[in-house]
């Protein structure tokens, strides 16, 4: 995450968070599930591990948590590594920190500016309008609160979309103030240039609305610095919804970055060892098998299994095209090219010599085919797939030091599963895909 703000929307902040508390239902009866060293894992860890899942699933697949013993694992393991971390002081940590405060700021500001705009009702005719103008409002009264003053003269001089060498130089580096907030603070015109960049990455030079952007990211980050010191005069940030919200953030950052840290080990295999591995496991690199086939044209699906059972006797397929009536007259419908499994619907293990798959429905027809030729999957020589064995490698390394870095952290905080537990995951999770159901049906 960019160390510096994240930039505020006027009408809303669309901030996806996965740790949101749960139901109010499941939040009067959190239940214990699990006990690590001194800690209990309840279910609103659980909630806060379904969520992520939820929000990692980028290709909105259906859901599937896995079974209840795989995610109390799951979540039993995680605390011992999010332990681990708070040893190691993590939480102190800038990057922990700072991403706290963030999540915290931004949830406050969109709590704050809801409240604002949901100050007009949903059946107000042009609510979107009204409320849009309720947060607009809203803001130029925190102007006023806060002494937020542009000088005009300076920003309308300031002109990004140009070409010219000597106004970019003003733009990057003069310390002329265009705008001051109450109590001593100034925002200069490098400043302000600075904060551009976050914005726009590429510059407004030569852009036919530099004008327009320069003054909508001004007015953004001046909201920004508005709201900020509006939120610590209501110290929205200590109500207890916002304090749970940054304890569970700060767990999951946590856990991230613990994992980074105990996941770094010296990983220099010799060539002996990597010949070994290589040798170890061949089947990894062994290229899939390929295969001709031979083939014809069927009208019906029962004459191309008829077809196919005089083949499987005995039948050459080319005999079978030049005799058979049946037999849809024209080309082999398959190319004298060659083939893999995958590309034919079938297993690696059935690319057998002869063999015949179910028939193939294809337009206006079925075809049959057998195979004529195969070559049978060889392993790749180790110098075509070296890159691929490292990585295997330590795939595999990566994970041994993983389990011993449990084992360990077990010893530390010995993990008991409490009587009912997987039970209790089972009703969660149960929970869980029943509203992702009804929200992603009730979005259609």
């Amino acid at each position: 995450m960019n160390p510096r703000p994240m930039r505020l929307a006027l009408l809303t902040i669309t901030f996806a968070l996965a740790f949101a508390a749960p139901c109010r239902a499941d939040a009067d009866r959190e239940i214990a599930l699990a006990l690590v060293g001194p800690d209990t894992v309840t279910t609103l860890e659980l909630h806060i591990e379904l969520g992520l899942m939820q929000v990692r699933n980028a290709d909105n697949i259906a859901l599937s948590f896995g079974e209840p013993k795989t995610i109390l694992k799951r979540l039993t393991q995680n605390h011992l590594i999010i332990q681990e971390g708070f040893r190691m002081g993590l939480d102190q940590e800038f990057t922990v920190r700072n991403q706290c405060e963030e999540v915290v700021r931004h949830e406050c500001m969109k709590a704050l500016l809801d409240s604002v705009a949901l100050n007009i009702p949903a059946e107000t005719p042009g609510v979107q309008d009204k409320r849009k103008a309720a947060v607009q409002s809203y803001l130029d009264g925190l102007f006023r609160r806060y002494g937020v003053v542009v000088d005009s003269t300076v920003l309308r001089s300031l002109d990004y979309g140009s070409k010219d060498a000597a106004m970019q130089k003003r733009l990057q580096s003069s310390t002329e103030v265009l705008a001051r907030i109450g109590g001593g603070r100034s925002l200069t015109i490098a400043d302000f240039s600075r904060e551009l960049r976050f914005t726009e990455f590429h510059g407004l030079v030569g852009k036919a609305d530099a004008a327009e952007r320069r003054d909508n990211i001004l007015r953004d980050h001046l909201a920004q610095v508005a709201v900020n010191r509006q939120l610590k005069a209501q110290k929205m940030d200590q109500t207890p919804q916002m304090l749970m919200l940054r304890a569970r953030f700060e767990r999951s950052t946590i856990l991230e970055e613990a994992l980074r840290v105990l996941l770094q080990f010296d990983f220099s295999p010799t060539d002996p060892e990597i010949s070994h591995y290589y040798r170890a496991h061949t089947l990894e690199v062994t290229a899939p098998p390929r295969f001709k086939m031979a083939s014809l044209k069927a009208p019906s699906e029962e004459v191309a299994n008829q077809l196919r059972d005089k083949i499987m006797g005995g039948a050459a397929v080319r005999w079978l095209a030049e005799n058979d009536k049946r037999v849809v007259k024209g080309p082999p419908p398959f190319p004298d090219t060659w083939l893999r499994p995958e590309e034919m619907g079938m297993k690696p293990e059935d690319a057998k010599q002869n063999f015949v798959p179910a028939p193939y429905q294809v337009p206006d027809g079925w075809v049959v085919a057998q195979i004529t030729v195969l070559e049978p999957g060889l392993p790749l020589p180790l110098e075509q797939c070296r890159e691929q064995v490292l990585g295997m490698m330590k795939r595999d390394a990566m994970r041994d030091h993983m389990v011993d870095i449990i084992a360990r952290l077990e010893k530390e905080s010995p993990i008991v599963i409490l009587p009912g537990a997987e039970e209790e995951v089972a009703r969660v999770v149960a929970d869980v895909v029943k509203a992702a159901a009804t929200n992603g049906a009730a979005s259609k």
